[in-house]
């Protein structure tokens, strides 16, 4: 499977639609506190309230516009399947930064809340390896 086609499933799952896995368990999660702005506790108070902010920009920097909260990880994930087509050294740089920056994080505190995230994280730190071959730096 693509790597875009991946990240494109997992967002579309999160969102809460329909979407034929069985690597993904969330029965019990509340998808729409997967937020980075309520999760991230590796940030103080103020800096959580302007993570959607400033998430949203970065996405706009990149020719991506959020259809759903920025800082929620189904719209991080979608902003990975819109990065994930290009395979260019530059792209994959924002790539790398975009995961080991946001995603991953995020995905360790909504663990938390979510344990069916474990393996969504586990998928996407194998992908992240991906990206550092595709780099020259892992």
């Amino acid at each position: 499977m693509e790597r875009s086609h991946l990240y494109l499933m997992f967002a579309a799952k999160l969102l809460g639609e329909p979407v034929e896995d069985d690597l993904v368990d969330l029965t019990g999660c509340n998808l729409l506190a997967l937020k980075a702005s309520l999760l991230r506790k590796d940030y103080d108070e103020v800096t959580r309230s302007f993570l959607s902010r400033a998430i949203n920009e970065f996405y706009e920097n990149y020719g991506y516009e959020a259809k759903w909260e920025p800082d929620h990880i189904a719209t991080m994930l979608g902003f990975m399947a819109h990065l994930a087509k290009d395979y260019s050294k530059d792209s994959l740089k924002i790539q790398h930064r975009f995961l080991s920056v946001h995603v991953l994080p995020l995905l360790r505190y909504a663990e938390e809340v979510c344990s069916g995230l474990e393996t969504l994280r586990i998928i996407i730190i194998e992908d992240l390896i991906i990206v550092e071959r595709l780099l020259g730096v892992g």
